[in-house]
């Protein structure tokens, strides 16, 4: 069996290829059941949760074994990661079902992250989108923007309580060379002139929330959250035409979601239906379909 590395992974993959892998597995007949989310009871509050995700090419509709895997995205979430978890991935022989490959999850999981974010930005915002305001912090972000720029033209970042060091990772990629990035406490007035926000969680500094209560982007904004639970007005909610990872485990009850990822690749919705639209897109927590696909585009390149 293979170990596959954090470094491994980095070389197989590259911002645009994780995209167009996506939007393929998105098109394909694989089987990806219901994820497994089991509580660990720990003393002292401290609950644990083991998510296993398992996910298997159709062989059934292929009509033989010759080719194809079978994975498993494990993953362990403790109160004491705060806020971070242990991931690992399995790939096993479609054929043989000897396992052939064990990947690093953590970084898997950063490159899935950012291909998911990117893809709904290449359906949902618009294609002149060029201004981004980031809000919030979160240790993905570099990743993130690496993968916002493969399927837009980004030119200009608003930084709005994200963390210095992000920030200085971020100024020292090549790849975001041609990015003029500034930073601003004036979230209302950086609104007005956004194409794409990124609502990246809690500020740096102060661990909790910007204040969203007046929170109204310009028509033709994509709004792009890393989480299933921003504290969003509810006039945003209601007004957004609302797009998430799959339309069976859509992250929050009483709101007209459009379509997932799916169907989006697939063509049976539409993302943007006009140029002022306002879209949002918000993660689910199924991502077992993302991780096998990518995972076994990595075993290959490796």
């Amino acid at each position: 069996m293979r170990i596959i590395s954090s470094g491994d992974i980095d070389t197989s993959l590259t911002d645009r290829d994780a995209v167009e892998i996506l939007r393929q597995a998105f098109r394909s007949p694989v089987k990806a059941p219901d994820p497994i989310n089991l509580n660990i009871s720990r003393p002292q509050d401290l609950t644990g949760q083991f998510l296993v995700q398992p996910v298997w090419s159709d062989f059934a509709g292929q009509g033989h074994t010759d080719r194809g895997y079978i994975g498993c995205s494990l993953s362990l979430a403790l109160p004491e990661q705060e806020g971070g978890s242990s991931n690992l991935y399995i790939l096993f022989s479609g054929k043989g079902g000897q396992p052939i490959a064990l990947l690093d999850g953590v970084r898997l999981a950063a490159w899935r992250d950012a291909g998911l974010h990117a893809l709904a930005v290449a359906y949902l915002s618009r294609e002149d989108a060029q201004r981004l305001l980031i809000v919030g912090s979160d240790p993905r972000l570099p990743r993130l923007l690496a993968a916002y720029s493969a399927v837009r033209n980004i030119t200009s970042v608003l930084f709005a309580g994200t963390d210095k060091e992000i920030r200085r990772r971020i100024a020292g990629m090549p790849d975001l060379a041609q990015i003029t990035a500034r930073t601003t406490d004036d979230i209302g007035s950086a609104l007005e002139g956004a194409d794409i926000v990124c609502l990246a969680g809690k500020n740096a500094g102060t661990n909790a929330w910007a204040d969203l209560s007046r929170f109204d982007p310009p028509a033709g904004c994509h709004i792009d959250t890393l989480f299933a639970d921003p504290p969003l007005p509810e006039m945003i909610w209601q007004d957004a035409r609302l797009f998430t990872t799959h339309l069976g485990s859509a992250p929050r009850d009483g709101c007209e979601w459009t379509a997932g990822l799916t169907e989006l690749a697939m063509g049976e919705r539409a993302g943007r239906r006009y140029y002022g639209q306002r879209t949002l897109y918000v993660p689910g927590y199924e991502t077992g379909l993302a991780d096998f696909a990518l995972a076994a585009h990595v075993f290959l390149k490796s």
